[in-house]
């Protein structure tokens, strides 16, 4: 973007502001006389408010929490494949009538009667390791030992070690990594788009602060502008009462004389309230803490930029608008999420196909030590493998969800729709006011001197009785509103420039701070 002006100063330059790309800008006083700050403390400077409410806003420090949070929720998502470790420990105790086949084994065995009735004691002892990987298998390893004491072995204690890893793999239903990393990349997205969040609160509070800065700067100006005519009033009622106790004015111009002095006075009462607002707003924006009395030593530096016709480039300036603004940026993120959302739910209507297996290892011995030797002397591994279907007959939650995804999509392409028209409204207004503001530059500079003219040719005319106190307070008047419309035209054209980079999303870049999420 390009802008181009020219830039006019009645006092030394100062640089406040970079406001307009490959264009400094510098401050310009009104051209009435500043008196110095009444505090001792130095002036702080834009840069110096800007630093304080990145560091101390409580809006903005509360803000920052946010992508922490989602950061953290991200961490949890990835939890879920996180391994288990599991271990237990049973006692059973189970009596009941023996087979047939057991008799006759038991018969052929011992010889004899046999007892009818098997009893056996075992204890359990398992432990071993269980998770899920990102691409949807689950998995279990487990190796346990079982102490066996019963009918058969006379209730000796034999032992039988197991060790098996199963695994459950998806084939179609929840398989893949875009199925089972669903909830870790929504979180991702989610963190995305709290970061821009966080950079749009940052921006706002930026841009309330920069027009807080102006309009305290503002408020000063103007005070010294009243105090200025509260101090011309007073020379008038007193030039008056010379004149009318030398007999060359009627006490009618005394008495006009002092109306104008009162009204002076209240204007100034007035600018002086309108200062403490604006000093408690900056300092609200700016600390974390309020005290009444450290706020009311607050002081600016006293600079305002000016400018004339500035000329925009603007398809460049919108492409800067929807490459930066982190309210569109953000709901982008949400799309994204939005996809992965509706890619899951799609997932989620297949049918469900697990291919499930084991492997494992068995022993059998009188200790446990050598029951796990026994793993040695078989042929082969024990293991299962096959197939399980299940199949919805009517999956009406599955359709609905895919149904409520596509629509939540729709949505948001509407928000990010009705993100683009407000935003590319705003752009336009903010260049309108620029406009505006820069031609209202011109117009009350114009205005000043032509009421600094007109109060001089009314004293020159009053000193002559060619004229009343009257239209000399008159004229007074004139002068000190033009002189506060033209400080507030300044503010009004600064406050336009910040929220057109407040809209482009480079307003940090454009007031030299730095935005973080720390």
């Amino acid at each position: 973007m390009a802008l181009a002006g020219n830039i006019h100063m009645k006092r030394p330059l100062t640089v406040l502001l970079t406001l307009l790309t490959g264009l400094q800008l510098f401050a310009a006083a009104p051209s009435a006389e500043e008196p110095a700050p009444a505090s001792s403390s130095r002036a702080a400077s834009l840069h110096d408010l800007l630093v304080a409410a990145m560091n101390t806003n409580l809006e903005l420090r509360a803000k920052r929490i946010d992508p922490e949070i989602q950061k953290l929720r991200t961490q949890g998502a990835w939890g879920a494949f996180m391994p288990s470790y599991v271990a237990g420990y049973s006692w059973t105790s189970n009596e009941r009538a023996k087979t047939a086949q057991e008799n006759s084994s038991i018969s052929s065995i011992f010889g004899g009667k046999n007892d009818p009735i098997l009893r056996e004691d075992t204890v359990r002892a398992q432990t071993g390791l269980t998770g899920k990987l990102p691409f949807g298998m689950t998995y279990e390893a487990v190796t346990g030992v079982d102490r066996l004491r019963n009918s058969y072995n006379t209730f000796r204690s034999e032992y039988v070690a197991n060790s098996t890893l199963t695994i459950t793999q998806p084939l179609l239903k929840d398989f893949g990594f875009r199925a089972n990393l669903a909830e870790v990349r929504l979180q991702k997205q989610a963190t995305i788009a709290a970061e821009y969040e966080l950079r749009t609160v940052a921006l706002r509070i930026m841009r309330d602060v920069a027009n807080a800065y102006y309009e305290m700067a503002f408020a000063q100006q103007n005070v010294d502008v009243k105090a200025e005519a509260v101090t011309v009033a007073a020379n008038l009622v007193r030039e008056n009462q010379r004149r009318l106790d030398e007999g060359k004015m009627a006490p009618i111009d005394v008495t006009q004389a002092q109306s104008r002095l009162s009204e002076a006075k209240e204007e100034l009462v007035l600018a002086k309230n309108f200062l403490a607002q604006r000093r408690n707003a900056l300092r609200e924006l700016t600390h974390e803490s309020f005290n009444a009395d450290e706020a009311a030593e607050l002081v600016v530096d006293r600079e305002f930029v000016r400018t004339e016709v500035p000329a925009i480039d603007r398809e460049e300036a919108t492409g800067a608008l929807f490459k930066h603004n982190p309210s569109y940026l953000s709901a982008l993120e949400l799309a994204k999420a939005d996809d992965i959302r509706l890619a899951y739910a799609q997932n989620q209507r297949w049918p469900r196909l697990d291919l499930k297996a084991s492997f494992g290892y068995n022993g059998l011995s009188r200790n446990i030590d050598m029951a796990y030797r026994n793993y040695w002397e078989r042929t082969q591994p024990s293991w299962t493998a096959g197939l399980v279907l299940n199949v919805p007959i009517h999956d009406l939650a599955g359709k609905s969800r895919v149904a409520e995804s596509k629509r939540r999509k729709a949505q948001t392409l509407l928000e990010i729709k009705r993100t683009e028209v407000t935003l590319l409204s705003a752009f336009d207004t903010a260049l309108r006011d620029i406009s505006n503001a820069t031609e209202r530059v011109g117009l009350v500079k114009d205005t000043v001197r032509l009421a600094q003219s007109a109060l001089d040719v009314e004293l020159r005319r009053l000193s002559s009785g060619l004229t009343t106190s009257y239209n000399v307070a008159q004229a007074q008047r004139d002068l000190s509103q033009a002189r506060s419309r033209e400080l507030a035209t300044y503010v009004d054209l600064n406050k336009a420039v910040t929220q057109l980079y407040f809209v482009l999303g480079t307003l940090d870049q454009q007031l030299r701070v730095s935005v973080t999420a720390e």
